[in-house]
């Protein structure tokens, strides 16, 4: 999409289940803003242009671009593929290792090639440099509350005697992160390709024997 079409655009279609409030139409702008411009190219201005709004609107909603830009890492990840983590750790003590795995990997497999997300992660790596705070968003908004869910799963179950739950919860969540960066993002995919499947069913054999 040019810079153009961005500035134009009108909000995305409401979501199918609710009204599209103020709020989810800035977001949806200024994703595409976000995943066209790259953090560093956007501003304020330019999001309440293709939103529709004025930037008072937008500063009603959001303390600041990086307020904004966390609401953006929010609908490409834990909205795009309705992940409750409350919700999930509620059922935590009835599952099995294998159930928890294939979990926990359904929701991967929805990001893994998804576009929008895949520009995501571009954007917090290539910018890491200038703004070490993109990936540290990230890692707070959605990796570190992956992490905590997969040790609290460990620390549940002391029947699977895991002498270091922490760790364990890094093999199972860092797995398929480190999986779609070298994949995807560097190129693996075309050198040396390897299917998520086959981790997610490594995972299992690890843990569920």
């Amino acid at each position: 999409m040019s810079k153009k079409n961005i500035l134009e655009a009108k909000p995305s279609p409401r979501r199918r289940g609710r009204p599209q409030s103020k709020r989810d139409d800035i977001v949806t702008a200024a994703v595409e803003v976000f995943l066209e411009r790259g953090y560093a190219g956007t501003s304020i201005s330019e999001v309440a242009k293709a939103a529709g709004v004025i930037k008072a609107t937008i500063y009603s909603h959001f303390r600041d671009k990086e307020q904004l830009f966390i609401a953006i890492i929010e609908e490409i990840t834990v909205k795009k593929v309705n992940l409750d983590f409350d919700a999930m750790s509620n059922l935590l003590p009835e599952l099995t290792p294998r159930q928890f795995i294939e979990k926990m990997y359904k929701k991967f497999s929805m990001l893994e090639k998804d576009p929008q997300y895949l520009r995501l992660v571009r954007i917090l790596i290539g910018e890491s440099a200038r703004f070490p705070e993109l990936p540290e968003l990230y890692l707070r908004v959605v990796l570190l509350k992956g992490m905590a869910l997969a040790t609290k799963y460990f620390d549940l179950h002391p029947e699977l005697k895991v002498k270091d739950s922490f760790a364990a919860g890094h093999i199972v969540g860092g797995s398929f992160w480190s999986l779609l960066v070298w994949q995807q993002i560097l190129g693996g995919a075309r050198i040396r390709p390897l299917e998520s499947k086959r981790v997610k069913n490594m995972l299992i054999e690890l843990f569920d024997s």
